[in-house]
């Protein structure tokens, strides 16, 4: 971890306007929380860039000083303590990207727990906003955007105070504070955020992430990827998940480097500019989930990139979603020529309730995959840090032989503290023992083995379904489609995905119901229906529709759908379709 500079207090106080107790900048303490982290920077490289926000096609950018974002930071935070909201929890719901940082920083500064949630689109989002309102107990929103001054978010605490940053943009810009100021009280074991899990899911639980986890995440990151105060960090990833906000916001403060950030959906709809920034701004770690290399190697033009040197790019990380070597290969491929070594691929594992990352391969080391089930799983490293990975049979709690697959079970500083309100879930989860004794491990939910050191992750115990790096209940799919037609059958469905050469892809199987057999009405209306509805919901396409007949879908005793059953009867070809398609 870092440690703090020879500073005198006169200067500190001078360049950030700080009061209070003081004693984390004496030299030779080990900094332990972000508000400690911050001063450093603030101090130590006040006029080095911390942040550049790119957007358009010209790639403009507005940059941000280390010392820039200490003082709009710390002007909120001072806003926010007035506020009474020091130890409350404030959902974060930012467009900007620019609000986000300084809306998160300041939340951190303030002892305020923040709750990084995704602008809602549609419905469900609005829907699942309001869930994951409730159930944090928020006191607060800050946010960006109109929609969100008529939007009737309510939690157990009342009505939200709405602190607008377009409003506290402007007064926040590179002032100083008006009298010495002390931040929040923080240590840690403080909260530091909320982050909230499930996807789409109706029953979101909130990650309790704290201060300590924070620092020793961001330091086994900093290990794992040898990232120093001279690298570039670039992020085109949604800043409210946990790989972009810990592995992007988070990262370049306490390697005390500079980071670029791209909206995802500039990313999406022009993909050449990932590639560009990289080129043009000299970036040399960058990544995201495997859809990110699958479209950038399908939809970019040669033309749009004929003079890019990626040569820079030292670490192209990978994770959150499965990783398929044959995408990878592809796009190394594709961008070879363009300066890109296949030694810049970085494999890595990491999930929320470990605050983000767990395993990650060697630096400079073209990573090595690995034969199973018919398909090649990459190797996505080892633990960083104090984290310790394990291999245990989900049924029994006992460790597997070495090389067989079981669930990952993970221990470490980095491992969150539980599930906010969620104590019985919490000690399920979180605090599992082997064979009954010993410290507690994270239980993963996902399948993997380890060989020669390093972990694979073959596959995921849980139905949820993952498709270009978003997560999606099965159960949600399965209520909108039985909506969309009277002629599918109640609670009658299993969705889930399928892998094919292209990625994860969605497969819904549903029961019809015996009179509409019997009437032979337009069956490509039913499955327009569905497919139609699925998209207008989640911007999600049905890859396939298999419509059966009633009694067909597998279920347990109690009668429960049996989605893993289904799932592969769907890929033996044991599932008989209706005649009706």
């Amino acid at each position: 971890m870092p440690l703090i500079s020879v500073q005198t207090l006169a200067a500190i106080d001078t360049a950030v306007c700080v009061s209070g107790n003081l004693d984390f900048l004496k030299e030779g303490v080990v900094l332990q929380s972000f508000p400690e982290i911050m001063a450093q920077r603030a101090v130590v490289t006040p006029d080095d860039v911390a942040c550049r926000f790119f957007r358009g096609p010209a790639l403009e950018h507005e940059v941000m000083t280390f010392a820039a974002l200490w003082r709009r930071a710390a002007a909120l935070a001072q806003q926010l303590q007035a506020l009474g909201l020091e130890q409350q929890r404030a959902l974060l719901v930012c467009k900007s990207q620019q609000h986000f940082v300084v809306a998160f920083y300041a939340c951190l500064l303030a002892g305020v727990i923040a709750v990084p949630a995704s602008p809602p689109r549609r419905q469900i989002s609005q829907n699942r906003l309001q869930i994951i309102v409730h159930d944090a107990g928020a006191h607060a929103m800050i946010f960006d955007s109109a929609e969100f001054m008529q939007a009737e978010l309510v939690s157990g605490a009342g009505a939200l105070l709405r602190i607008d940053m377009r409003e506290h943009a402007d007064a926040c810009a590179d002032s100083m504070l008006v009298a010495p100021w002390t931040p929040g009280r923080v240590d840690a074991s403080t909260p530091a955020f909320l982050q909230y899990t499930s996807g789409s899911t109706g029953d979101p639980k909130g990650v309790v992430v704290t201060h300590g986890n924070l620092v020793d995440n961001c330091a086994s990151i900093q290990e794992g990827m040898q990232i120093t105060g001279h690298s570039r960090l670039f992020t085109a990833l949604p800043l409210f998940h946990d790989m972009g906000l810990v592995g992007g916001v988070l990262q370049f403060m306490y390697s005390g480097c500079s980071a670029g950030f791209l909206s995802p959906t500039e990313f999406v709809q022009y993909p050449e500019r990932w590639l560009r920034v990289i080129s043009e701004f000299r970036m040399t770690v960058s990544g995201g989930p495997n859809f990110m290399y699958d479209l950038a190697s399908r939809a970019v033009k040669d033309e749009a990139i004929a003079d890019i040197d990626l040569s820079s790019w030292r670490v192209a990380f990978c994770g959150a979603e499965p990783i398929r070597a044959s995408v990878i290969a592809r796009f190394m491929q594709r961008f070879a020529a363009h300066g890109l070594c296949a030694e810049a691929f970085y494999p890595c594992y990491g999930m929320a309730e470990s605050t983000l990352f767990i395993t990650g391969v060697d630096v400079g080391v073209v990573p090595a995959t690995h034969a199973y089930a018919g398909v090649d799983v990459v190797g996505c490293g080892a633990a960083r840090g104090d984290t310790h990975v394990e291999i245990v049979d989900p049924d029994t709690s006992s460790r597997v032989a070495a090389g067989e697959s079981g669930e990952i079970w993970v221990r470490g500083r980095s491992v969150a503290h539980g599930y906010w309100m969620r104590p019985e879930l919490s000690q399920r989860v979180f605090h599992a023992q082997i064979d009954g004794v010993g410290p507690g491990h994270l239980r993963t939910g996902d399948l993997g083995f380890i060989l020669d050191g390093q972990l694979y992750v073959t596959g995921r115990i849980k139905d949820l379904i993952i498709v270009n790096g978003r997560k999606y209940a099965p159960q949600d799919i399965e209520d909108r489609c039985e909506q969309s037609h009277e002629a599918l059958r109640q609670a009658g469905g299993a969705a889930f995905a399928v892998s094919d050469q292209h990625g994860e892809r969605l497969v819904v199987v549903f029961e019809l119901k015996r009179e509409w057999l019997r009437r032979h009405p337009d069956w490509p209306g039913v499955l327009g229906s569905m497919r139609a509805s699925v998209n207008a919901e989640y911007g999600l396409p049905v890859a396939d529709i298999v419509l059966i007949k009633p009694g067909a879908l597998p279920r347990t005793s109690s009668g429960k759908v049996r989605r893993a059953q289904c799932r592969m009867d769907y890929l033996s070809g044991d599932l008989v379709r209706a005649a009706v398609h």
